[in-house]
């Protein structure tokens, strides 16, 4: 049966059932009870039928939405109080679950408490992260090209960046109060986030100390892998919170631990590069050049005391003073081993069979302090100011010994010591001022100077040591004379005096703010506009931003409502590339230019008192270009340009909901949703998806 036919069948059904339920008493449940507790709640659980358009690609529906088929229980929602205090244990609890059954993003929570004696919360979430591109794309790139080597046709695929993941990212907290006293309170906290998972990606062969033809190798032929990982954090602490007067006090000391696995592997054997692009010269060929096995393992381990200390007080009527210290010392070992073998170059023209291995063994220290103090004076009721500082300390030393073979004669030994050090000041003034009522201005300024200094075995390595000071002013302004009507905004300008990497732009200007009319009480406009500029003249860097969308509702109570929006977001960005090894040139200039519209509408309509309808829908469309301009190798055209690889996306989404209220039983609901998705330039990604979910809701 065609998946819109059996939607047919149970909308009909769906109203068939209605009036037969109207019929029914419609009196309430009475409340339930568990020893001394009354209890309220609700669940929902249902199932969920997916279909997919026979040519599209489900993956890119996994990476978009990553909802599955099957039973699902959407939301469990469960409240206890005890009658009257007489627990003696609690007075209030509560249970709550949500998308439990193959959703991405399951959730659960619980906590407990007794009035002036405990809180306990456990938390508990799951994200589930899913990518999968089509590298099997035709893409508009080198080999299409007149003047490049021509390839067969199974081989003209273009070059796809052949990472793909699917992990899952687990979180969950314990937090326990216990209050000794009105002021004195001890917490106790227990988290733990972890990832694990199995990754694709790509790596280049190179090795410590290996031949200067072997940097071009390594450049032109990146390898798909097999990358499975997991780590976890631990983290407990205990801490105290007391409370004198206007005074409050916080100290947390622990121990946190982290652990991290991952290793790699040829997906096949022999295995080619993923650059599709030949060449006369066999070293860059990547026919010429495959992978036999490769094997790769690291591995790092950190432990760390915490020690957080943070305070509040009024030492004058009109002065608050704050502060805090924060002190992390990570300390560890981190390895790694590594083999691969198979055909690579030997000299600058010729590829002959070799083997490498390498390892590395390292400990690794890394004090953390940061220090802040703030202080807020009030002039009077309508002006004050603010005045923070903060200075972090971060620093890494790593001293290792690296060693590597190639082809079981030449050997290279390293012993290395090195060291990062990152100083960070900031000072932060502002003011606040309300001259008339609704109307907030906040003038402010932010000086902040980092000193980033690396050593390598005690010499400074100055390309990548540098101080760099910076100014950003920023005004602030809101102005609310009515409920009709109320603005804000900020606009803020930066200046960089020096740029430690080829995106770091020297001056950035950049301004939001916010238009909120509410002409009736059913009628609501709200507009929200961005404007970002960015430049580095160094590197031909430039990056601009706007950004706009305006949304319109309207409610005739709870019959019925509407709303519509949309939104545009234009951004432009360029700027000289520049590669660390290789053959000459190693130049190319590359622009970004993306044009992104969404329109969304929605209405809600109860007809009947047990009836409601809801129809909600996005229609997104992004159109851009990228491509990279320079000169390719000599035995391509004298001007070369790469077309772009992406451009028009259209992705559409509309949810239907229909739900009905059964006396006693509880509300049944049914939604439809439709999508698709379509690429212009890689249409291998997209496609159309046809879920229906029905539901059931039990209050009690």
């Amino acid at each position: 049966m065609r998946p819109r036919h059996r939607l047919l069948i149970i909308a009909l059904a769906f109203v068939a059932l209605a009036p037969i339920a109207a019929a029914q008493d419609d009196s309430e449940t009475a409340p339930l009870t568990l020893g001394d507790f009354n209890l309220q709640g609700s669940v929902t659980g249902g199932y969920r039928f997916e279909s997919f358009d026979h040519d599209g690609y489900t993956p890119e529906f996994r990476e978009l939405f990553d909802l599955g088929r099957g039973f699902r229980v959407f939301d469990v929602s469960l409240f206890g109080d005890s009658q009257d205090g007489k627990n003696p244990f609690a007075d209030s609890f509560s249970l709550q679950l949500s998308d439990l059954g193959g959703d991405p993003f399951p959730t659960a929570q619980f906590t407990v408490s007794k009035k002036k004696l405990y809180d306990l919360r456990v938390d508990w979430r799951q994200s589930y992260y899913f990518w999968n591109q089509n590298d099997g794309a035709v893409l508009p790139i080198a080999p299409l090209i007149t003047g490049y080597p021509a390839l067969p046709a199974a081989q003209r695929t273009g070059l796809t960046s052949n990472h793909d993941w699917a992990t899952v990212r687990k979180f969950g907290s314990v937090d326990f109060t216990l209050h000794a006293t009105n002021n004195l309170r001890f917490t106790f906290e227990y988290y733990r986030p972890s990832d694990e998972g199995t990754t694709f990606t790509t790596r280049s062969l190179d090795f410590l100390n290996s031949p200067s033809y072997w940097g071009t190798f390594a450049r032109a032929n990146p390898y798909y892998l097999f990358a499975p990982l997991t780590d976890e954090t631990n983290r407990f602490t205990g801490g105290v919170d007391y409370t004198w007067h206007s005074w409050s006090f916080h100290y947390s000391i622990g121990y946190q631990t982290f652990t991290e696995n991952m290793s790699l592997s040829n997906v096949s054997s022999p295995e080619l590069s993923i650059d599709p692009v030949s060449s006369a010269n066999p070293v860059s060929n990547p026919h010429a050049v495959p992978l036999t096995d490769l094997s790769w393992s690291q591995f790092r381990r950190l432990t760390t005391p915490i020690s957080e200390f943070s305070f509040v007080g009024k030492p004058l009527k009109r002065l608050e003073w704050r502060g805090g210290y924060i002190f992390y010392r990570y300390r560890g070992p981190a390895n790694f081993d590594q083999s691969f073998n198979g055909i690579g170059p030997n000299s600058a023209t010729t590829v002959a069979p070799y083997t490498v291995s390498q390892s590395g063994r390292a400990m690794l220290s890394e004090p953390d302090n940061v220090v802040s103090q703030g202080l807020t004076y009030h002039f009077f009721d309508w002006w004050s100011a603010d005045v923070d500082y903060r200075y972090s300390r971060f620093s890494s030393n790593a001293v290792g010994n690296f060693e590597s073979l190639l082809n079981g004669t030449t050997q290279s030994t390293e012993v290395t010591d090195v060291v990062w050090r990152d100083g960070l000041s900031e000072l932060s003034i502002s003011m606040d001022f309300t001259p008339i009522h609704g109307l907030t201005i906040r003038p402010g300024i932010q000086l902040m100077k980092s000193d980033v200094e690396s050593l390598q075995n005690g010499v400074v390595q100055a390309p990548i040591t540098l101080r760099t000071k910076t100014a950003r002013p920023e005004l602030s302004v809101g102005y609310e004379p009515s409920k009709l009507f109320s603005i804000r905004g900020d606009f803020h300008s930066q200046t960089n005096g020096a740029e430690y990497t080829g995106i770091t732009p020297h001056t950035e200007q950049g301004a939001h703010f916010v238009v909120h009319i509410h002409p009736t009480e059913k009628l609501s406009i709200e507009d929200d506009a961005h404007i970002l500029n960015d430049k580095l003249i160094t590197t031909n860097f430039q990056n601009n931003v706007r950004a706009n969308a305006i949304t319109v509702s309207y409610s005739l109570g709870d019959r019925l409502s509407v709303y519509g929006g949309f939104s545009y977001e234009s951004y432009y960005a360029q700027g000289n590339i520049l590669y660390a090894r290789g053959t000459a040139p190693l130049t190319d200039f590359l622009r970004d230019q993306e044009l992104n519209r969404v329109w969304q509408g929605g209405i809600e309509l109860k007809p009947a008192k047990r009836v409601g309808l809801r129809l909600t829908g996005n229609f997104d469309r992004s159109s851009g270009v990228g491509a990279v301009f320079g000169v390719p190798p000599a035995t391509s055209p004298a001007n070369y340009n790469e077309p772009p690889a992406y451009g028009p996306v259209t992705w559409p989404l509309v949810t239907g909901t229909g739900y009905y209220d059964f006396p006693y039983a509880g509300r049944l609901s049914v939604d439809l949703q439709r999508t698709y998705y379509s690429e212009q330039i890689v249409p291998v990604n997209n496609f159309g998806a046809n879920l229906l979910t029905i539901k059931w809701t039990r209050n009690f």
